[in-house]
């Protein structure tokens, strides 16, 4: 839901800037009584396509943000099946390690 009212104002911003920039230039060719609607719609054109590239670049910074999370996730469930499969593999080998140092012990106190 967040990301859908982000999505909402980033393109209302996008909007406000086209209709800003063709407002804009018209008014500055109008200074001169020299108004070009071409120049007015090519403004307009340029600052919208402007809005999608950065409109493109934020899907795409949260599309690989997701991935990021994913593949965290994974490595974390991973680590832990690794961890408990070593676990599993030394865990008789420190046992009978512990087993010939008590019995080390016990000699050595005889």
């Amino acid at each position: 839901m967040s990301a859908w009212s982000d999505m909402r104002r980033e393109i209302v911003f996008s909007v406000v800037m086209v209709f800003s920039a063709a407002g804009l230039v018209y008014k500055w060719l109008s200074l001169n009584e020299r108004v070009d609607f071409v120049v007015v719609f090519l403004a307009a054109l340029l600052v919208a396509s402007l809005a999608l590239l950065l409109i493109s670049v934020e899907l795409r910074m949260q599309s690989m943000t997701e991935e990021f999370q994913n593949v965290r996730r994974t490595i974390a469930i991973s680590s832990d099946e690794l961890e408990d499969r070593i676990y599993r593999t030394i865990r008789p080998e420190i046992r009978e390690l512990g087993e010939r140092i008590d019995s080390l012990q016990r000699k050595l106190f005889r």
